[in-house]
């Protein structure tokens, strides 16, 4: 019976699916649902589960930054490009925050209702409440990071039409909920079990996730600062963003240590699901759905060998791909990632196989393929790339503290660099020509992180300098101006309008509607 309620449930949540358009529900429809640990568990499962698809079902901005020498989609390359009267169309699935706000409204479901609880301790909902801090948070921080300006909501209940506020306010707001979660979660080795004897997912809010969210937020606020002339201090910002690094390196937030060697990176790291202590944020996916859930950004160009069914020649027929050479440039001879993300790189890449290849690269950094039996093939197809979405994991952390101390000019950053280039078996900083250490921690980041979906917000907390030599297109003559007004962000979608008449487009994108 409580499974049929469940299900009854849910709808009713969702028919509330747009926070610009909010209809209070019911109290009594939650009143008899609230009670017990079951049911707390329960929509804490769900809220796991939306988060897991509905935050990256539309996501493109990791596609905007990649490194690549194909690309065989022509939305991405409008948005590659900055193509602006394409990227503006009211029918962009892209610029729709609907989902993020369906994240929020769940999370206040929880928020809202923890009064109603009978019976269960208050460890078990400062953990209820600490999940829905943490994703409140996580939302807030996409969204700023994304549109800039953005709705910021009440409760579950508000019958208001919101206007948009401020991107220092959003970025505050997320701050506010994820030093919420902060306090009331717990180290990622001492979470609590759920009525299961099972290992906890890494997507679940702990202080280890909290710790890493508050990094990338104080960094991005700093950068935001300094970018866009918001108001605020740009050098405490990044001085919190290393306090909050050093919580996670130092294993004060949760233990957490790099992988010992690139190999490790591929086969533990990337594939996730508990098998590395170097990952701190994850995001389950389900193997079997192609779209969205079992997304993560470097999927787009993994071909054969990974995908047994694929052939050599596959890899020009990909979404994206990469050229043997870009990958030979980016990477010294003795860097482990160069032969570890990629298989068989040089052999590979041999003039005999470019009637095969055209000389693109085969990316070897995720590795695992699962096969299922099909009615309609004698052999066996592929089912799915055994891999979770490693969102946040140590490296990046350590380069992300290198970051911001480079920001304040605090030789501190080179000991953060070498950290990650000493694993790989790359030069140390500084390498002969090195000078710029902000430079070689970008370029650092790009090849540790490499498809990982960070190179374009690295990009945008870089400032306007390296938004014109690493991106293409229009991106090229964006001004000061430009970034001020929205240009990097995504233009809102057309449900919001729809929805609420006080929302108005940022003021890049409102001269090509």
């Amino acid at each position: 019976m409580r499974k049929i309620i469940y299900i009854l449930l849910f709808p009713l949540l969702w028919g509330c699916d747009n926070v610009l358009d909010v209809e209070p529900e019911n109290a009594i429809t939650f009143t008899n649902f609230f009670k017990t640990e079951e049911d707390f568990n329960a929509i804490v499962f769900q809220l796991q589960a939306f988060s897991r698809y509905k935050a990256f079902e539309n996501e493109i901005m990791p596609l905007r930054g990649f490194i690549a020498d194909l690309v065989g989609n022509s939305t991405y390359q409008d948005h590659r490009m900055l193509n602006q009267t394409s990227l503006v169309s009211p029918y962009s699935s892209y610029n729709n925050w609907t989902n993020h706000y369906d994240l929020i409204y769940v999370a206040n479901v929880i928020l809202d209702n923890l009064h109603r609880a009978e019976g269960v301790s208050k460890d078990k909902l400062d953990f209820y409440a600490g999940q829905a801090y943490f994703v409140k948070g996580f939302v807030y921080f996409d969204l700023a990071r994304k549109w800039g300006e953005a709705v910021i909501t009440k409760n579950s209940t508000s019958m208001e039409v919101y206007n948009k506020s401020s991107m220092s306010d959003v970025l505050d707001e997320a701050i506010k909920n994820a030093s919420e979660g902060y306090k009331l979660l717990p180290k990622y080795e001492d979470m609590p079990l759920l009525g299961a004897n099972t290992w906890v997912s890494k997507q679940y809010g702990c202080k280890g996730s909290c710790a890493a969210l508050l990094a990338h937020l104080y960094a991005w606020k700093g950068s935001m600062i300094e970018m866009h002339g918001l108001n605020g201090d740009a050098k405490d910002c990044y001085g919190k963003a290393i306090e909050w690094c050093s919580l996670l390196i130092d294993k004060k937030a949760g233990y957490y240590e790099l992988e010992r060697t690139i190999g490790e990176v591929c086969t533990k790291a990337m594939k996730g699901m508990g098998a590395s202590q170097e990952n701190i944020l994850e995001f389950e996916l389900d193997r079997f759905q192609e779209y969205p859930m079992a997304y993560f950004p470097g999927r787009q160009y993994i071909t054969w060998p990974v995908k047994g069914t694929d052939t050599p020649a596959s890899v020009v027929t990909q979404t994206f791909a990469i050229k043997a050479e870009t990958v030979k440039n980016l990477y010294e001879e003795t860097d482990d990632r160069r032969d570890e993300y990629f298989y068989k790189l040089d052999s590979m890449s041999h003039d005999t196989m470019y009637k095969v290849n055209q000389g693109f690269a085969y990316i070897y950094k995720w590795r695992d393929a699962v096969y299922q039996d099909v009615s309609w093939s004698p052999t066996p197809q592929l089912a799915y790339i055994d891999a979770n979405y490693c969102y946040w994991r140590l490296a990046d952390i350590y380069l992300l503290r290198a970051e911001c101390y480079a920001k304040l000019d605090d030789d501190l950053a080179i000991d953060d660099l070498n950290a990650i280039r000493g694993r790989a078996h790359a030069t140390l900083y500084p390498r002969p020509g090195e000078n710029d250490i902000r430079l070689a921690i970008f370029k650092e980041r790009e090849r540790e992180l490499l498809l990982e979906g960070h190179r374009y917000f690295d990009i945008m907390r870089n400032g306007l300098e390296y938004v014109h030599a690493c991106m293409e297109g229009n991106y090229k003559t964006l001004t000061q101006q430009d970034v001020k007004d929205g240009a990097l962000f995504l233009p809102i979608g057309g449900d919001a309008f729809t929805y609420n008449d006080l929302i108005r487009q940022n003021i890049y994108w409102s001269k090509f509607e």
